[in-house]
């Protein structure tokens, strides 16, 4: 029986080599992601560090250059090609392994892990409650956690103003699949979610909206590369498609058409 192929991981494992350029960086996701990754705080307790959904490794690596000695950092990742860099990153450095993993999967041990953070991977998952209780899992005892994925709100002006065309040209069912890959949540789900298996007392989830202003090219450019692949368009039909969202986004706007991303953070506090 052929083992069906994630497209997520499928997509992010083919666009690994050009996921660190210059149209990601600086879009409004690799804003947020800095945003969210400049709030990450190692702590003198923390001994193992776990990046989940590593990417490329940049964090994780930044993090061994600036820090202590006797620190073991940890990057896991379901895209094969991601985690090829994420290595390369760390070459030279000791401290640091990389392995391909899930949430709903992660290849360490029990209770091994002091802190675990994640920068806009959660949302991919396909199993919020298997991915939930591996994270449980591998976390010790007293270790903390900071993930940051999106919520039920974000893009809510892409939304607004492309939904009616790709329902046109997509049809309801497979505009719903394709927005079925995500799993966008609202703080209350998330907080249940996660209260299910983690202490309520040490749980804290916040939300954010964050809007980043950007031209059509700029928005674009990682539109087309990462969240067009998802939306399943006959060919014939896609040059059209695309004329139309373009010219919709471009009513948002003219060198300020405004992205809103709905950020949630799970916050676990054990240690405290």
């Amino acid at each position: 029986m052929a083992v069906a192929i994630n497209p997520v991981v499928e997509t992010y494992s083919r666009l690994a080599a050009e996921y660190d350029d210059d149209k990601n960086i600086h879009s409004c996701w690799g804003k947020s992601a800095d945003r969210a990754l400049s709030s990450v705080v190692i702590k003198d307790g923390y001994k193992t560090v776990l990046d989940m959904g590593c990417g490329t490794g940049r964090a994780i690596s930044d993090f061994a250059r600036k820090g202590r000695p006797g620190v073991e950092w940890i990057g896991i990742d379901p895209a094969p090609n991601m985690v090829k860099i994420s290595a390369q990153h760390a070459d030279g450095m000791a401290s640091v392994k990389t392995a391909v993993g899930s949430f709903e999967s992660i290849p360490l041990d029990a209770k091994s892990v002091d802190y675990i953070f994640s920068i806009f991977a959660f949302h991919w998952t396909t199993n919020l409650d298997a991915s939930v209780k591996e994270l449980k899992r591998v976390l010790k005892p007293n270790g903390d956690m900071d993930l940051f994925f999106i919520g039920r709100n974000n893009g809510r002006e892409f939304i607004q103003a492309t939904s009616p065309i790709f329902l046109k040209h997509m049809g309801p069912a497979q505009l719903l699949e394709s927005a079925k890959m995500r799993k966008q949540l609202t703080k209350d789900a998330a907080y249940k979610l996660f209260a299910t298996e983690f202490n309520p007392a040490q749980l804290e989830v916040t939300e954010t909206y964050e809007t980043y202003p950007d031209t059509l090219e700029g928005h674009w450019a990682w539109w087309v590369r990462i969240e067009g692949q998802f939306m399943k368009i006959q060919p014939e039909k896609k040059k059209a498609c695309d004329e139309e969202i373009k010219a919709a986004l471009a009513k948002l706007g003219t060198n300020d058409i405004p992205y809103t991303i709905h950020k949630l953070h799970v916050k676990v506090r054990q240690s405290e």
